[in-house]
């Protein structure tokens, strides 16, 4: 019963937090959907971001990645998931700069075994944000001088429900039970084809396929004008339009391995047991471009001012109200290699491609581009398992990574390129069942440049989160 008020009370605690909070103040939130909110939670971060082949421990911290849910059947204990972003940036061009920060709610999920090959999750996160108050000014030929505003407040939520199941578990155990006794001379298989099988079963044994649904919700208000302070002659514009979402999206993944635990010896038939097993990951991701509606009211009237500076209104050359529209969404697929040795060294990468050229938005075709990521991370443990004097130490996970975006947002022929370099630590709290771990890292980046009177954006990120394992739902014999 305590658990089931405290999932009530964080559900509801998030959702009125999201809709409180401002977490961007970068003026490319204006192209698109807005700045888009990453899919990694804290330990991620810290690694890069990279998320498509990287496989959580079935033992003690479990994590939650919610980026690739195939991930979700490795969740073995009921695992509570927070976490929160300090940002902080500078915006740098046409011989200016601005200093904004900001703390917000990042994500929270709550992810948990079903039977012995599956696990499910639920949680809630930003799903993108708006945030944006710029102005130029410009000599027009003929006219003089012209004032251009634009400014824009809201973000889109998303609501999450995933499930990820290991369907062919035992597929490995089952083979070599069933060839392992057989005598030679009734054996069916060549040794080829044995090892051919052999290989096969342990990639479909490691297999996992996810699901996520998510329900996309929010509204965006945005605003521009266009001023002539210097004539009388031309009536000033204004312009604004605002949407409303709510509609459900879908994305899934999967991931699967191989384990080497042996090699084989030089100059003879045996085969020596490696002192930590090394374990390369796979992983495929695709979110699926999805066509939502949206309700929109537009309005554009044109007004000059008066001798105290309020506007007078002249004309209404467009008012729509509780209009109707779709929006396709981006397809984004993504591949992702990993490298594990023991209970060290986990070493991901990740390459992804998202078609914003295909984004279509209120019925029209968009001028973004189609943005590349390669994200590369490693995380690293001295003793996973210690104990004793300085075992506190050995268990810290120390994470660094690199991650690169090619940018989907083009303005005067300059594609607004984003990377960036991280590190984190992953501190362990609790014992035994009760193993939980506070992550941190810090991530330092830059969003486009000051070419072609571009504003430049160098920013700090630090990520944190707090990672809750325990056994819950669990019933028991005796009272």
């Amino acid at each position: 019963m305590k658990n089931r008020l405290f999932l009530i009370f964080f559900i509801a605690f998030s959702s009125s937090f999201l809709k409180a909070q401002n977490n961007t103040f970068s003026p490319y939130s204006r192209y698109g959907l807005g700045d888009l909110n990453p899919t990694t939670f804290a330990h991620n971060a810290g690694m890069g971001g990279a998320y498509i082949a990287l496989k959580p421990d079935s033992l003690t911290p479990i994590f939650i990645n919610a980026g690739n849910p195939a991930a979700y059947s490795l969740i073995k204990l009921t695992c509570l998931e927070v976490g929160g972003t300090y940002i902080n940036s500078k915006f740098t061009g046409n011989n200016s700069s601005l200093n904004r920060w900001s703390t917000n709610f990042a994500y929270g999920a709550l992810g948990f075994p079903i039977r012995a090959n599956g696990g499910a999750c639920f949680g809630i996160m930003p799903y993108s944000n708006v945030g944006y108050d710029l102005q130029n000014t410009e000599d027009e030929s003929g006219i003089g001088s012209v004032k251009y505003l634009y400014s824009g407040t809201g973000g889109l939520n998303k609501v999450f429900v995933g499930y990820g199941i290991m369907p062919f578990q035992n597929r490995l155990v089952n083979f070599r039970k069933k060839n392992l006794y057989i005598d030679d001379s009734l054996k069916h298989l060549s040794k080829g084809k044995y090892k051919i099988k052999d290989f096969g079963s342990k990639l479909l044994s490691d297999l996992s396929l996810g699901f996520n649904v998510n329900y996309i919700f929010g509204s965006i208000e945005q605003t521009s004008r266009v001023v002539y302070p210097s004539s009388i002659n031309y009536n000033n514009t204004y312009r604004e339009q605002a949407l409303n979402f709510g509609a459900f999206t879908g994305n899934f993944g999967l991931q699967t391995a191989i384990t080497i635990d042996s090699v084989k010896q030089k100059g003879t038939t045996k085969r020596r047991q490696l002192a930590q097993k090394v374990k390369f990951t796979f992983g495929y991701f695709m979110a699926l471009n999805n066509t939502i509606r949206a309700n929109y009211d537009a309005t554009v009237y044109n007004y000059i001012l008066n001798g105290s500076g309020s506007e007078v209104l002249r004309d209404t050359v467009l008012y729509r109200a509780d209009q109707k529209g779709n929006i396709t969404l981006p397809l984004e697929q993504g591949f992702g290699l990993g490298y594990k040795k023991g209970e060290r060294i986990n070493l991901v990468a990740d390459f992804a491609i998202t078609n914003w050229s295909q984004f279509i938005f209120l019925d029209n075709a968009s001028s973004l581009k189609d943005n590349y990521r390669v994200a590369l991370g490693i995380n690293f443990v001295p003793e996973k398992y210690a104990a004793g004097n300085g075992a506190f130490f050995k268990k810290l996970n120390y994470r660094v990574g690199v991650n690169y975006q090619t940018g989907y947002i083009a303005v005067k022929n300059t594609v607004v390129s984003n990377y960036a370099v991280c590190a984190g630590v992953g501190f362990p709290v609790g014992f035994g069942r009760f193993a939980s771990m506070v992550n941190v890292s810090a991530q330092y980046g830059q969003m486009g440049n000051t070419a072609n009177n571009l504003i430049k954006e160098n920013y700090w990120k630090i990520n944190f989160g707090f990672t809750f394992s325990d056994r819950w739902f669990q019933k028991f014999r005796y009272d």
